[in-house]
């Protein structure tokens, strides 16, 4: 992320492949971390979410340990089938337990729930690769820029030249997010 803007691509990736770059990244990239992460999404009853062919907005709680992380996403373009990029913007909570409480008493709704064994590792001070394994979805790969390479048009070219060279089929991109995968996988959008 830079700037509250992210830019990246996530890709669905078959198990041989995944363990391939996963190879690949112990050679060419840093090492930063593996973490088991759970992330509730939510939706205001006042402004749902899924109510739209594309959604284009996510309020998450992500829980790391006894770590909370309080995060919203807004994709652009809205209402599309591909986005380009979104604002995200992100806080530290210190109980989420009470969080939850004030989101539920605000009318929102708990839209599903992705737990994830994520490997993180750094390339070049450029791109922060995310190695996922997702409970009932499978395993993915997320690149995400952490360098300014001007424009959104430019670091969306550069992720999917990363991408290529690492043998993943580009135009397979994931369009819509692991909440909506995840939706769709448990037969609650269409």
């Amino acid at each position: 992320m830079v700037n509250d803007t992210e830019v990246e691509l996530k890709f669905k990736l078959e198990t041989n492949l995944f363990f391939k770059i996963k190879e690949r990244m112990k050679q060419i990239a840093k090492f930063v971390k593996v973490s088991e992460q759970t992330d509730d999404y939510f939706t205001p009853a006042h402004r749902n979410f899924v109510d739209r062919k594309f959604p284009f907005e996510w309020l998450r709680i992500r829980k790391v340990g006894e770590t909370g992380i309080l995060n919203y996403k807004h994709f652009y373009p809205e209402n599309a089938e591909v986005n380009t990029h979104c604002d995200e913007f992100e806080t530290r909570v210190e109980n989420v337990g009470q969080l939850e409480k004030i989101l539920s008493i605000l009318n929102f709704r708990k839209l599903v729930t992705i737990e994830n064994k994520r490997e993180i590792y750094m390339y070049n001070d450029e791109f922060e690769i995310s190695l996922d394994s997702i409970k009932d979805l499978g395993q993915f790969i997320e690149i995400e820029t952490k360098k300014n390479f001007g424009s959104v048009d430019k670091a969306r070219e550069k992720l999917f030249e990363f991408a290529e060279s690492l043998g993943i089929d580009v135009s397979k991109f994931d369009k819509r997010g692991y909440p909506y995968l995840m939706m769709e996988n448990k037969g609650l959008i269409k």
